[in-house]
């Protein structure tokens, strides 16, 4: 029997998916209805967090041929031309080599600088192309412009004079495969350069000058006068510029103040950037409303469990599975708070005498309310809860399975950080189970659930990083680390009513591990806790930031699903290892490419 083919919610990377395939199962968020106004906006999130799907979707195609229900609203709303532009991810690699083998970067810097800006020319002639075309197919002619042929020659005209590109006719298509070839002369000169270890002059290609800021500036002004509107926005859909190198990144960042009047800049970057600077005042920078910051990790549980719901709904309606998403998952039962306390007094004296010191009397915890000792219960009971489950008598228990208050379906989305690719992964091993069971047991759900923690933990093994003592080899080293002195804080000799659970970096001596927190971060194995006065986070020093561990790590290590005190890192560190020392991330670009399989 021949298997079904993967639905295109089996696709775990939106670069895969046609337009009309994205449109198809896109799910409308709070963080689109962000990413759509008309600001600059910068949105950091880690791998599989959805800001591919987000930027591609305000592209004029998709917004052309979306057919939901709540399409019609954002076309009317959004009164900007989109233009996505995909990161190539060999800019780096040639950026990388030109510093190693060329003594000067200045004049290689040029060239490699014109890629990146005839890339994002070859999309721009794209969806000026796209716009003018009268295509049968356009139902809706969002953005669409009527141009006689004149004009249009004349346009392409000027602008081949500004980009120093030679279309054969006067055509816009003929225009973007003019752009196209440039790119690849430009390329190969760069190659054939550097096998000669020098960038030489002879035969070098007539390129684009100027800042990428200023040619867009001049390119919009003059799209607009052939298209009659003046004052039209263009907005830049720049995507996944971590792969891109810091000198690429920063002329854009620094753009979105000041920049051409038409121009609108929207970035799409992981948490951690080293050398990357967003503000030094992001606060006046806030206050004129010039620059948005969308953070796609630590979601309110309510937007996260929204976005999920339909999310994986859509899936399982792919496969004819049309009930309520959550009737389908076996739900946990509620622990009784009495029973919990009472089993964790007899076999546990200092969490007795903790009762006795704050005079909660377990009989008594029913009819407590928020005037006596209700706040206080509420506070420890899942702490209580986990060190019940995981103590014996005589101490920590060997428990290999995780108690069930970590699965149900709200729990699982949580613990995937409702991360649209992870909820897709983890959903899918779920179809097969819900056909031949009806639904899907507890035990399953923690099969599937330890299933996802074992392929992730196995990615992040890959990330290297090194230490002088050897304590740690791949981020997955630190993770643990972090996460065991996060369990025994729960479970320890002591009993602790607000164990520690987030880390911060202030202490000079964190310095020395900013570089593989900066990975952790970016692979999602570390969330930043987000604060509401704070709309930036620094990209390129985190000792201001705060972060805790991914809940897709509490099933394994009993951790809770909160955000707990907080503890300094290299502390934390210290008390686990006392000789910890230094450690270096072994290469940046190497880690980058093994983040981008996550």
């Amino acid at each position: 029997m021949f298997e079904k083919a993967p639905s295109i919610y089996e696709s775990f990377n939106a670069r895969t998916l046609t337009t009309q395939e994205l449109c198809d199962s896109f799910i409308v968020s709070e963080h689109f209805q962000n990413l759509a106004s008309s600001n600059h906006t910068i949105m950091i999130g880690p791998r599989g967090s959805g800001k591919t799907t987000l930027m591609r979707m305000l592209q004029v195609e998709a917004l052309e041929i979306w057919n939901d229900s709540s399409a019609p609203k954002f076309r009317n709303s959004i009164s900007f031309s989109g233009v996505f532009i995909p990161t190539d991810r060999f800019w780096k690699t040639q950026f990388d080599i030109i510093k190693d083998k060329v003594g000067s970067i200045e004049e290689g810097g040029r060239l490699l600088e014109s890629i990146f800006v005839y890339h994002t020319l070859e999309r721009m002639a794209s969806t000026i192309g796209y716009r003018v075309a009268q295509a049968p197919r356009k139902k809706n002619n969002f953005k669409s412009v009527v141009i006689k042929k004149v004009d249009e020659a004349e346009l392409v005209g000027e602008l081949a004079q500004l980009w120093h590109v030679s279309p054969k006719i006067c055509s816009l298509r003929s225009l973007e495969v003019s752009v196209t070839n440039k790119k690849k002369e430009v390329s190969d000169y760069i190659t054939s350069s550097l096998d000669r270890k020098t960038i030489g002059h002879i035969n070098k290609p007539d390129i684009v000058t100027g800042g990428i800021s200023s040619i867009l500036g001049a390119s919009t002004r003059i799209v607009n006068s052939y298209f009659n509107e003046c004052g039209h926005k263009w907005s830049f859909l720049f995507d996944e510029l971590e792969l891109a190198p810091e000198e690429i990144i920063q002329p854009l960042v620094d753009s979105m103040r000041g920049g051409p009047e038409d121009v609108i800049f929207k970035l799409s970057l992981s948490p951690y950037h080293k050398n990357l600077e967003v503000t030094k005042c992001s606060d006046s920078s806030m206050s004129n409303q010039d620059l948005s910051f969308i953070n796609l990790t630590g979601n309110s549980d309510k937007m996260g469990l929204e976005f999920s719901k339909k999310l994986c709904s859509n899936i399982f309606k792919k496969n004819n599975l049309n009930d309520d998403i959550e009737s389908y998952f076996e739900e946990p039962k509620p622990f009784s708070v009495e029973d919990t306390f009472r089993e964790l007094s007899e076999k546990d004296l200092t969490f007795k005498e903790y009762l006795d010191d704050q005079r909660i009397n377990i009989d008594d915890i029913r009819n407590y309310g928020d005037k006596n000792k209700g706040p206080t219960v509420r506070k420890i009971k899942f702490v209580a809860h986990l060190r019940n489950y995981y103590r014996k008598e005589s101490g920590l228990a060997s428990r290999k399975r995780p108690p069930d208050s970590y699965v149900g379906f709200s729990n699982l989305c949580k613990a995937m950080e409702y991360n649209p690719r992870m909820l897709i992964g983890l959903i899918n091993k779920f179809i097969s189970i819900v056909k031949e069971k009806k639904t899907i047991p507890i035990t399953s759900q923690l099969e599937c659930l330890n299933d996802t923690f074992r392929s992730y933990n196995a990615l992040l093994r890959t990330i290297a990083i090194s230490s002088d003592d050897n304590s740690y080899n791949t981020i997955f080293d630190l993770i643990e680390t972090i996460a065991t002195s996060f369990k025994e804080e729960i479970v320890g000799a002591q009993f602790c009513p607000e164990p520690k659970g987030t880390l911060t970096f202030k202490k000079d001596e964190n310095i020395g591990y900013l570089a593989a927190v900066g990975f952790a971060l970016n692979a999602g194995a570390l969330i930043i806790v987000k604060n509401s006065d704070e709309p930036f986070h620094d990209f390129k020093d985190l000792r201001k930031a705060r972060c805790r561990l991914s809940y897709l790590f509490s099933h394994r290590f009993g951790l809770l699903t909160t955000k707990p005190r907080e503890i300094e890192l290299v502390d934390l560190l210290k008390r686990s290892n006392p000789r910890s020392s230094v450690i270096k991330v072994v290469d940046l670009a190497e880690n980058n490419k093994q983040i981008d399989l996550l």
